[in-house]
């Protein structure tokens, strides 16, 4: 990056400019050349039904993109929610005073979910009143042991909606699992377990005989360990260390791997018996205790970054002799320091001498005995233990309006809830947690969504989808107003969405390491906080797509990230279309202090405009495309590898992907030219690289260097190549101009995290506001009491302001780990 083309910020224009990159409701009354970006254009309020679907395509530098109007959501919101009408009948449920024989009156509870549904069918077949009906569920916990289903019948209408509703929030509990009878754990004394427990547990660890409760098919071993609650809170099964990882100080032995493998080759054997895994000794002293506890158990698993960043592995332990570590077998990469400046980070898992501080478990299989260090505030005779697993909880199929409010799913399997098909069904106010796998899932449908929740200890949070891509049928399901944090899945697929014209808007995540994937067309996802995300991780971003030319339209405006982490190696970012995927639109967000950059793509038709980028390395991170004729044609010549060397549909074979997933040649036919020519555009001239794509209309402070184009492949080996690319590598179809410098002085309230700007402060000619305001939870009937915005985002630049680490830094990145909420007090 030293061409002086590039120093001077000069802009790449297209040679000449399609007329679908104009605003398509100005198309009739403007010209070109009246097409400016010094105010709003006229009509923008009435642009969701002056044009059906606006193109997202990113705006020449002389007008603004139809997505910088706020008005641009109406689409997307308008009759999703059923209006909230005072019911016309309520019928009440209690499991402690309740009976099934019972007429449901709130003098004369019904007893069962199950009795209540039934009930509610039968005045649904009957006629339902103007209104609806209202099941009020009393407090008490409703323990799950098969799935509560509601299907066609149990609908109601946009003016007889049919609500579920805890009728004290928070009060309600629907619950799965096993519970365990809390009285019967008693303290550890027998000298032979005493002996094994860290020192610190020894007259403070509980203990339960659960051996005749089967209690394999939950705690199975062999890394299928299980988990535990207590009351309500998911307890950590015990590790070494408790937070964050330990540190490999010497590699022995890679092991063998299987990334490389030819066809028809095997792995390594191995067994139990015969270890052939790779070798390590920690950094850090390896306790005797660990040692002798794993020749008595033999069950153990490493858990960590053994190779990049990037990827995280939970492999068994082979054997543990003195310090020396093996692991059972193969590993995909192996176990080798690729990033010299940081060291590989590795965890033991279910180690009985490492259960050391309250909220730690073990269950022993040998003796079936299950040791716990019980939280703050248990008492044998109130307290509750469960073990999370069963089916799940509720199905809703083919329903219509119908929502469950107010209500704490825990305790879950596989599953809490799941919506499949119908339209304005809605989970809300609600709480899920607890679970082994995933919350929530959304499967087709319209106007189905999840609002006003809260999301915390499970593998995943959500997932919706629904659309198709194809006809570009819109679904707009959505998810907003949710609060998401302290659940386990790394890396991407933490919150799924897949579709065609869903919304994802004013939820705040914060405290994982796992975020955002989404393979849409048309997705809005607006007004969204995200911090502290991806800590732990290397080549992460939090909300991420990539390696595909149909996932036009989505646009990514109005969100604020801030206090992202990058450990070392990899880039960290907030944004990201990867592996030369197309039509990302990200718009009028604020990056503060996000790790490497503020957002990356190097495909076709994305855009990175009208943003605020603070503090960090970089603002943009592409790479060096193939931009010449001879590349381009080679490009498509490569393809042919696909069907031969590669399977057909293998990542990067882009155009059958298109094809199977939108139609043959769709792009040449309505209705994806009409409302996306761009994707034609860009296939015609050269999918390869950054065609059409817009850098314009940014602000930055204190950025080392605005662009930074990589030289390597996109290989392991060629992303962490010190090659660079210039300047005059970007295509010359499309605009790229550097960011101009802002002052902290233009925002309001820095050390508050509150970017707005203040009323004194003029932005640049074409810079549209961004309502940053109205970013994050907001108060709603779903969220009567949102957090206040000032007193945390304070708190957190607080936290974080002296979070500086030169090269990688432990105690820095372990700083990140939130504290158990059982242990703050």
């Amino acid at each position: 990056m030293t061409d002086k083309s590039q120093t001077m910020g000069i802009r790449r224009k297209l040679d000449r400019k399609p007329a679908y990159l104009y605003d398509r409701s100005m198309r009739a009354t403007r010209t070109p050349s009246q097409m400016t970006h010094q105010k709003p254009l006229p009509g923008w309020k009435a642009l969701s039904a002056a044009l059906t679907i606006a193109s997202t395509l990113p705006a020449s530098a002389d007008e603004l993109p139809a997505y910088a109007d706020p008005d641009y959501s109406n689409r997307f919101t308008k009759g999703s929610l059923a209006p909230i009408l005072p019911p016309a009948l309520a019928l009440h449920v209690s499991v402690s005073t309740g009976d099934d024989a019972n007429d449901g009156s709130e003098a004369n509870p019904l007893k069962s979910l199950e009795a209540a549904r039934d009930l509610v069918r039968k005045r649904i077949a009957a006629g339902l009143p103007d209104g609806g009906i209202e099941v009020r569920i009393h407090p008490g916990e409703y323990h799950f042991t098969e799935t509560l289903r509601f299907a066609k019948e149990d609908s109601g209408t946009v003016t007889s909606p049919i609500v579920w509703r805890g009728h004290e929030p928070g009060k309600v509990v629907f619950t799965g699992g096993n519970p365990l009878d809390a009285s019967q754990f008693e303290t550890i004394k027998a000298p032979a377990i005493l002996e094994r427990l860290h020192p610190d547990a020894r007259g403070k660890v509980i203990g339960i005989d659960l051996s005749t409760l089967q209690p394999e098919r939950v705690f199975g071993g062999k890394g299928k360990y299980g988990m535990l609650s207590m009351d309500g809170h998911l307890l950590q099964l015990a590790q070494w260390p408790n937070r964050g990882y330990h540190h490999i100080g010497e590699i022995i032995d890679k092991g063998p791997t299987t990334r490389w493998l030819k066809p028809g080759e095997k792995p390594a054997p191995f067994s139990v018996d015969n270890p052939t895994g790779g070798k390590f000794r920690f950094k850090e002293t390896l306790s005797p205790q660990i040692t002798a506890e794993f020749a008595r158990s033999g069950d153990m698993r490493a858990e960590g970054y053994f190779h990049n960043d990037w990827y995280f592995q939970n492999e068994t332990v082979g054997n543990i002799e003195g310090e020396v570590v093996q692991l059972l077998h193969h590993t995909r990469y192996g176990i080798e320091n690729k990033i010299k400046t940081l060291p590989r980070r590795v965890r033991l898992v279910n180690v009985l001498a490492e259960l050391d501080q309250p909220g730690e478990w073990y269950y022993d299989r040998q003796l079936k005995g299950l040791y716990v260090w019980p939280i703050p505030g248990f008492d044998p005779q109130k307290s509750t233990v469960t073990v999370p697993s069963g089916p799940q909880l509720i199905e809703l199929r083919d329903t219509r309006f119908l929502t469950f409010r107010d209500f704490v799913f825990e305790n879950t399997g596989e599953l809490a809830m799941a919506i499949t098909g119908g339209s304005h069904n809605l989970l809300a106010a609600s709480t899920v947690r607890n679970g082994v796998r995933r919350g929530v899932t959304i499967n087709g449908g319209k106007h189905n969504g999840i609002t006003g929740c809260e999301f915390h200890d499970l593998f995943s949070a959500f997932s919706i989808s629904g659309g198709d891509f194809k006809k570009l049928e819109r679904c707009y399901n959505f998810a907003t107003n949710n609060r998401i944090h302290s659940c386990r899945n790394r890396g991407y697929g933490l919150i799924g969405l897949s579709g065609v014209g869903l919304r994802f808007a004013h939820n705040l995540l914060h405290d994982m390491n796992g975020a955002v994937a989404y393979k849409t067309t048309d997705l809005l996802m607006e007004y969204n906080e995200f911090y502290n995300i991806g800590y732990e991780m290397g080549d992460f971003n939090v909300a991420y797509c990539g390696a595909q030319w149909w996932s036009m339209g989505n646009v990514l405006r109005f969100n604020f990230v801030h206090h992202l982490f990058e450990p070392g190696g990899h880039p960290v970012c907030p944004f990201r279309n990867d592996d030369g995927g197309a039509g990302l639109q990200m718009f009028g967000n604020v990056f503060y202090r996000t790790g490497r950059c503020a957002g990356q793509f190097a495909g076709p038709a994305n855009s990175l405009r009208n943003n605020i980028a603070i503090d960090m390395p970089l603002f943009w991170w592409t790479n060096k495309r193939t931009i010449d004729e001879a590349g381009i044609k080679a490009r498509w010549e490569a393809l042919s590898i696909f069907g031969t060397d590669l399977p057909k549909g293998d990542k990067g074979d882009y155009l059958y992907i298109l094809e199977k997933k939108i139609g043959e040649k769709a792009w040449l036919k309505s209705p994806w030219k009409d409302e996306y020519p761009e994707l034609a555009e860009f296939i015609r001239i050269n999918p390869w690289a950054q065609t059409l794509g817009n850098v314009t209309h940014n602000y930055m402070h204190k950025i080392r260097n605005p662009f930074h184009i990589h030289g390597g492949d996109g290989t392991v080996e060629g992303m962490e190549s010190k090659r660079t690319g210039r300047f005059r590598d970007l295509p010359k179809e499309g605009e790229f101009v550097y960011p101009e410098e802002i002052s902290l002085s233009a925002f309001t309230d820095p050390k508050s995290l509150d970017f707005s700007f203040k009323p004194s402060f003029k932005p640049m000619e074409g810079f549209a506001p961004i309502p940053f305001g109205e970013i994050g939870l907001r108060k709603s009937p779903f969220r009567e009491d949102p957090p206040d915005k000032t007193a945390y985002r304070r708190s957190i630049y607080e936290q974080f302001k002296d979070d500086r680490a030169r090269g990688y830094d432990p105690k820095v990145v372990n700083s990140r780990y939130p504290t158990p909420a059982y242990l703050e007090n």
